[in-house]
């Protein structure tokens, strides 16, 4: 009885121990399947320029670790999803973009899925930034990494910034902002700043924003002072915290700062002079103009009368 118990026993070890490593030999056969389906889909993409990547071993090596990446990341789907993005890859036929193959991580790989085949160079060369595969695992969802991948697309350097600082309207400010509006945005403590912002003042800030290419964020007298957006000169937006009265002046300095200063009325009259004296001296002109030929009918007319009456008597 106890053999056969110890019989069974080993049997049943036996068993477990087949259905632990059939799926995982399976596992690592269809991964070797996957390699070699990528790696020869790399080989045929890059054509001639195979040496150039580094020949037959460098494309065997970054299919291994990419499908090795996929696969520690999420499994079988990992594989799958991995397979799938190398071929769009592929597809685009952008040399630059298979070449980044042998930066871009293979757990990236899948934010892909919801980038459009024609932005697939854009987004390969994103992913391809150390930096910007290190930002990336700061956000919680992939929802949030992607937003971040799109917006470092449009704004390299500065997109994953505003989507890790400002989240959703950050996005949304790196889909409409130009470079050098976003870089107003991101400079000194402004992100601080911005967060205590109300609702509504956020709203209004990002609509002044967008409503001029020429627009920028910048703080009033000192980096930690209020928002203002400024454009051509002219401030469009400020704080409710700060008021500006008509005869303040506004200069937006180099370095983001903006500052006002007060002119008194009687400056304003002062400068005010000399377009006064051009309106007046144009005004006198004309009308020295209109008087020297006004004297100038009437003494002809009086020269003709005159001449008319001498005629007249002589004739009598």
């Amino acid at each position: 009885m106890r053999r056969q118990a110890g019989m069974a026993g080993y049997a049943i070890s036996f068993v477990a121990a087949l259905l632990l490593i059939i799926p995982a030999r399976l596992a690592l056969a269809q991964e070797a399947e996957v390699v070699e389906t990528i790696a020869k889909e790399i080989t045929e993409g890059l054509g001639k320029d195979t040496a150039e990547f580094g020949g037959d071993e460098m494309v065997q090596q970054t299919a291994k670790r990419l499908a090795t990446e996929a696969t520690a990341a999420a499994g079988e789907s990992g594989v799958r999803i991995i397979q799938e993005q190398v071929e769009r890859v592929m597809i685009c036929r952008d040399t630059a973009a298979i070449f980044d193959l042998k930066l871009v991580r293979g757990d990236t790989m899948p934010l892909l899925e919801d980038i459009s085949d024609a932005e697939i160079p854009k987004a390969m060369a994103a992913l391809s930034r150390s930096e910007i595969e290190e930002g990336l695992e700061s956000f919680s969802s992939s929802e949030l990494r992607t937003e971040a991948l799109m917006a470092e697309m449009r704004l390299p350097g500065e997109g994953l910034t505003l989507v890790r600082d400002f989240g959703a309207e950050g996005s949304s400010l790196a889909s409409t902002l130009t470079e050098d509006q976003a870089n107003s945005v991101l400079e000194g403590l402004r992100p601080a700043v911005l967060e205590d912002l109300s609702g509504a003042e956020r709203s209004e800030l990002l609509n002044a924003l967008a409503s001029r290419p020429d627009a920028r964020l910048a703080n009033f007298e000192k980096l930690t002072g209020p928002l203002m957006v400024v454009a051509g000169g002219l401030v469009i937006w400020h704080g409710e915290n700060l008021v500006l009265s008509p005869n303040e002046r506004v200069t937006d300095l180099p370095d983001g700062t903006v500052i006002r200063e007060s002119t008194p009325i009687g400056s304003q009259v002062v400068q005010a002079m000399p377009q006064v004296a051009t309106v007046m001296s144009s005004t006198i002109k004309w009308s020295g103009i209109s008087a020297v030929a006004g004297v100038t009918v009437v003494f002809s007319v009086y020269i003709w009368l005159r001449h008319r009456r001498l005629k007249t008597s002589s004739a009598k």
